[in-house]
């Protein structure tokens, strides 16, 4: 079975508010910087589908596009999503899987459409990578990360539209969106593990996305300058590695590259990764679904064990959203 942890989808109704035009690719800016762009394949279930099976993929996992931080209309739109979800899951039974997208500061609010989310069969909690300007290690979120243990659910970790405290990136050509997010993702994860996070919630089970923005090819630096003989003001108790080994990552974020593929497994093993494909966001697989199918292809060709490749295809999927 193959499970592709990362497709996006927005109900035509929300993908019109946020700004798409009927039949065409959009870009919306903030800040004078790109924040995202509508696909309109987001909201055509059928076009989604329609690449799952030329690809041979059989579950989606579904993910919602353009979160938002005002945890009113955040909420609202976690609503109107969840009741989509579910009623997609009713139409194509076995195809699609949702995760909710919900506002980690909401509190009990935000806990109780979780909590309904879960009755109408989604199968996750889905944040970004920043909540509000706050880190992963915030204090604040700890209600929501004791909720979700609560729940025993995963949490599938997205990048960030425009990440905050990354001015730098501010220039005419996309950093934000090309380097900064994953940047964003390489800290998120970072801060999880020395912020303690996997330590006062040892069972929380965190999917990031992008193989962690690429984080395999800083992590010797990172335990090397911030292993526990080193480093003052972490919580942690044990080495950097063992929260690592902990998460989850997800292959989205590079197309069909396979050098990020390899370079993610120096340091994760097989037991971490799901397959994933950014669909329709990595608008190559929209213009050419054949470069999905060899994206698969090419994961199977990997100098792997067949249970390893098993289950970054789907058995580490299916596992974490218990199908």
């Amino acid at each position: 079975m193959i499970i592709d942890w990362q497709h996006h989808y927005l109900p035509e109704d929300q993908w019109l508010k946020k700004g798409g035009k009927a039949g065409e690719r959009t870009t919306i800016f903030k800040g004078g910087s790109p924040r995202v762009t509508l696909h309109p394949e987001s909201y055509q279930i059928d076009k989604h589908l329609e690449a799952m099976d030329y690809a041979g993929i059989d579950i989606a996992v579904l993910s919602k596009l353009f979160l938002v931080d005002d945890i009113g209309i955040a909420l609202e739109e976690c609503r109107h999503w969840d009741d989509a979800i579910a009623a997609i899951m009713r139409d194509y039974p076995g195809r699609f899987v949702g995760l909710c997208p919900i506002p980690p500061l909401g509190g009990e609010r935000a806990f109780a459409e979780l909590e309904r989310a879960l009755e109408l069969g989604l199968r996750g909690a889905h944040i970004a990578s920043q909540v509000n300007g706050l880190t992963l290690d915030s204090e604040k979120l700890w209600p929501f990360y004791e909720k979700v243990c609560s729940l025993d659910i995963p949490i599938f970790v997205h990048v960030s539209g425009i990440p905050a405290g990354y001015d730098i990136l501010n220039a005419p050509f996309d950093l934000y969106r090309s380097i900064g997010r994953e940047m964003d993702l390489m800290v998120a994860t970072t801060r999880i593990i020395l912020g303690g996070v996997l330590e006062e919630f040892s069972d929380l089970k965190f999917v990031i996305s992008h193989m962690g923005g690429g984080i395999s090819a800083i992590m010797e630096r990172i335990e090397q300058f911030l292993g526990l003989s080193r480093v003052t003001g972490s919580r942690i108790s044990k080495p950097i590695k063992f929260y690592f080994d902990k998460l989850y990552f997800d292959l989205a974020g590079n197309g069909n590259g396979m050098n990020a593929v390899r370079c993610a497994l120096t340091t994760m093993s097989p037991n971490q990764l799901v397959f994933g494909t950014d669909y329709p966001q990595d608008f190559d697989f929209v213009e050419n679904p054949k470069s999905i199918k060899d994206y698969v292809e090419n994961i199977k060709r990997l100098v792997l064990d067949e249970e390893s490749k098993e289950l970054i295809l789907g058995g580490n999927a299916r596992t974490l959203l218990r199908l």
